[in-house]
């Protein structure tokens, strides 16, 4: 998947999210690019795009659990 068109599904979508839900949607966003296999280098590549986005990608970035096989279970998810 290429980078513009990433950036553009976000910013279509990003619009009909809530505000007070758009922080969390960004960073489950980019959990998803990561757990389909999206290059870290497509995803930083993302910065710029929306300040909101951008914290995803910085906190995706700087989390030590990326391609950590036991964490990939755990998608913060409370029932």
């Amino acid at each position: 998947m290429n980078e513009d068109l990433i950036a553009d599904l976000w910013t279509t979508f990003s619009e009909h999210i809530p505000e007070k839900h758009r922080q969390d949607t960004a960073y489950e966003y980019i959990n998803v690019l990561l757990d389909y296999g999206v290059k870290e280098s497509v995803i930083e590549g993302l910065m710029g795009v929306d300040p909101i986005l951008d914290a995803a990608v910085e906190y995706a970035m700087d989390d030590e659990t990326i391609g950590d096989s036991d964490e990939e279970e755990d998608y913060g998810f409370e029932d």
